[in-house]
């Protein structure tokens, strides 16, 4: 067999994988309205299950519905209601032999307002009018046929601010963005650790927590977009604070046998557009792999960058082949834990 050890069995915690490769996640927005998995998304991932794959990670899966939407058909499981579709999805990933992670994301600065302000009514609305979902697709395509007036709506209404570690916005989307309180943090790591519980009460095989490209987990972790003074900025330790307390609850929560993966950015890029000296870079994003491994996760995930170093983490086709494996790399020698490489991985070479 060629590539033996790219087919061999491997472990994450206690969980067999059947080979060595991973689908990464990628966000697809085709669940239905109320964030449930549709049969268009199931298809998706059974399809790619049905070819051997070893381990399959959902797509981003929002925890919150209040501040916590970033697309309109975006997988959820804020809800116990989510659970047991979920389930039926995940029997069908199981029966190809095919293990399942599931992503839990929240956007922070990177998110719309106007999109996160509508998820709860549009799903409450879808809840008590049935068939309003059916309407919702025609109106998203009218205001595709006008993106003068979408984008006047998008940035000129008053929305309220979307949520991040501190009050600085994205580059890219310009959002209002507040600095979130206290007791909004905390409640927030719950929501993480319930929607974790749920992820495993479906039967799902781990939970990965996305603390890449440039979202709310990253946001904390990096110095460039957490300028807070409290216990949740400022030292290493403390810009990890809500990524260890969400890790650690789960443990409490999940207990020791649900492996949790980290997606983590392990160097942000910016010196790549003349700001050198911001955000993590790679000898931090290690260590941080490392303190991750102690607060008890079984997986990395390894990526890179943010919307604002759009460049080094979607990259055009242009960039040499594996020309990020050196990150990957760099973390495997300082962890005992798995860890996966993606992007721009096109052989097995």
């Amino acid at each position: 067999m060629q590539y033996p050890h790219l087919f061999s069995e491997g472990m994450i915690g206690n969980v067999a994988i059947r080979n060595r490769t991973v689908m990464v996640p990628m966000a697809v927005d085709m669940a239905n309205f109320d964030g449930t998995p549709s049969e268009q998304i199931t298809d998706y991932y059974e399809e790619r299950a049905s070819n051997g794959l070893g381990l399959l990670i959902t797509g981003i899966v929002r925890v919150n519905t209040v501040h916590g939407g970033y697309l309109a058909r975006q997988l959820s499981m804020a809800y116990d209601r989510h659970i047991q579709p979920f389930a039926q999805m995940v029997e069908r990933i199981h029966a190809h032999g095919t293990k399942i992670f599931v992503q839990l994301h929240h956007p922070g600065r990177q998110g719309l307002s106007v999109l996160e302000t509508a998820t709860l009514p549009i799903e409450i609305m879808g809840r008590v009018w049935p068939g309003f979902y059916k309407y919702l697709p025609q109106v998203f395509k009218t205001m595709g046929k006008f993106p003068a007036m979408a984008e006047w709506f998008m940035y000129n209404m008053p929305f309220p601010p979307v949520l991040a570690p501190s009050s600085v916005p994205s580059r890219l989307y310009n959002q209002r963005t507040r600095a979130m309180l206290l007791r909004e943090i905390k409640s927030l790591e719950r929501d993480f650790i319930k929607a974790a519980r749920r992820v495993q009460l479906s039967g799902a095989d781990g939970v990965e927590l996305h603390a890449s490209h440039g979202y709310l987990i990253q946001q904390f972790l990096s110095p460039q977009s957490n300028k807070r003074t409290d216990e949740y900025g400022g030292s290493l330790d403390n810009r990890m604070r809500f990524a260890t307390n969400i890790i650690r609850g789960i443990r409490s929560e999940c207990g020791p046998d649900f492996p949790i993966c980290v997606r983590l950015t392990v160097d942000e890029y910016y010196r790549e557009i003349g700001e050198p000296g911001q955000g993590i870079e790679l000898e931090e994003g290690v260590e941080m792999a490392r303190r991750l491994e102690q607060a008890g996760i079984d997986v990395i995930n390894v990526s890179s960058a943010g919307y604002e170093t759009y460049n080094w983490w979607m990259e055009p086709m242009s960039f040499e082949c594996g020309w990020r494996k050196h990150l990957a790399a760099a973390v495997k020698d300082a962890v005992s834990i798995p860890v996966i490489a993606a992007n721009l991985i096109r052989t097995p070479e």
